[in-house]
């Protein structure tokens, strides 16, 4: 029996039509995989969340403002509750303290602001200027109080001593020389090793209004006359007053130069 072998025209086509389909299959298996990863790519360089920008945002900082590779800088862990906003605009970042440790972060739209603690491992620390080597100190001979000095108290040699005192505390006005303190009065209470200043002192009242006085005259021309006469006021020391001669009534002017010791002029 002949075996009759029938031609069908629609075989070569279905496997041409196969063939195209697998041709579709394999570039829309190839295009969806260049998308996804494209679409992963762009997904990782965008950091996930606020706190995740503002911590490559810190270290990009850090590292050009510092000269440092950003693989070195370390941040420190923030606070979980803390919850970081968006920023609208870019972040402006700047070191508030001395110490670059400290990063501060500010946003201008929603206003806020945080702190950021970062380190780098093996950078070198700044060195504090070194300090000026103080002044020697300069000193010089001044009138201290020797003992507690109260007010309205008359002075002398024994109440003052001469001390070296450092000129960088020295008072102005400060007396130098006992003579300064002879015939004088403290118009305020002084401590001991104080020193005194002229206005911590005022002459004190040597002739008193009524007393008698002994006047000397004429120790310039080398002779000396001395009449006692009445005070007509009170004197301090160098201070010129109103005299009275009782006997002959004249009136005179003389120089306080001691206790109920005047000068005539």
């Amino acid at each position: 029996m002949n075996t009759v072998k029938t031609f069908t025209p629609m075989k070569p086509t279905m496997q041409m039509l196969c063939r195209l389909l697998d041709r579709v299959t394999i570039r829309g298996l190839w295009l969806g995989a260049v998308f996804w990863m494209s679409s992963w790519s762009a997904l990782a360089a965008v950091p996930a969340t606020p706190a995740a920008a503002l911590q490559k945002a810190v270290i990009d900082w850090v590292a050009q403002t510092q000269s440092v590779a950003a693989e070195s800088v370390v941040l420190a862990p923030m606070d979980p509750r803390l919850q970081v906003k968006s920023c609208a605009s870019p972040l402006a970042m700047d070191l508030p303290f001395a110490s670059p440790d400290t990063i501060r972060v500010r946003c201008a739209q929603p206003v806020w602001q945080l702190y950021v603690r970062v380190s780098v491992p093996g950078r070198v620390a700044t060195s504090a200027p070194a300090k000026a080597e103080p002044a020697p100190l300069q000193k010089r001979q001044v009138l201290v109080a020797a003992v507690p000095l109260q007010r309205g108290m008359s002075l002398t040699a024994a109440h003052v001593r001469l001390a070296e005192v450092d000129t960088s505390s020295m008072p102005v006005n400060v007396l130098e020389q006992v003579s300064q303190v002879l015939h004088t009065e403290v118009v305020r209470d002084v401590r001991p090793d104080t020193p005194l200043r002229s206005q911590d002192i005022r002459p004190t009242i040597l002739v008193q209004r009524g007393q008698m006085v002994l006047m000397s005259i004429g120790q310039a021309q080398g002779f000396q006359i001395s009449a006692r006469v009445e005070a007509q006021q009170d004197g301090r020391y160098g201070e010129q007053i109103k005299l009275k001669n009782r006997d002959s009534g004249r009136m005179l002017t003389g120089l306080v130069k001691g206790p109920n010791q005047v000068q005539g002029l």
